[in-house]
């Protein structure tokens, strides 16, 4: 009897990995789905390197999602970024506080640009669901960094 019952562990474990399967790179055509699964619009590809694309959504934050650490078109990370034209609302010292602010994003200005990022690492493998969570997270918190620069 035993040995019936380790099968059907076994088997009881295989189906739940199955169901729970990751992904451990992604595609150009992968980051166009997430954006257009999600609703938005593909405006662009290429803009910022050849695995990249950029996007906007229904109320207008322009974003874009680039693979990262690729590998023939496979890529293991991705990055989603956000930018906008800086002005002297935006000092150093307030890039700080938002970082401070925003664990789950890094908030940065180079030249004459800020901009919002998350970076998102596959190695060891993520579900789909997870993925387009982190997209949803990253656009929810875009709207209020802008806020934070240019509405006060």
């Amino acid at each position: 009897m035993k040995p019936v019952y380790a099968v059907a562990a076994m088997l009881a474990l295989a189906g739940t990995a199955s169901a729970q399967a990751t992904v451990q790179s992604v595609t150009l055509q992968d980051l166009e789905r997430f954006a257009t699964d999600a609703g938005h619009e593909v405006v662009a590809f290429g803009e910022t390197t050849e695995n990249s694309l950029r996007a906007e959504t229904p109320n207008g934050v322009t974003y874009y999602m680039e693979g990262t650490a690729c590998d023939d078109g496979a890529c293991r990370g991705i990055i989603m970024s956000s930018r906008f034209q800086a002005t002297d609302a935006v000092t150093l010292d307030k890039v700080n506080r938002a970082n401070l602010e925003r664990a789950a994003v890094s908030v940065w200005r180079l030249e004459d640009s800020v901009g919002v990022s998350r970076y998102v690492i596959l190695d060891g493998g993520m579900s789909e669901a997870n993925i387009k969570i982190n997209l949803d997270n990253f656009l929810a918190i875009v709207p209020g960094v802008v806020e934070y620069f240019f509405e006060q």
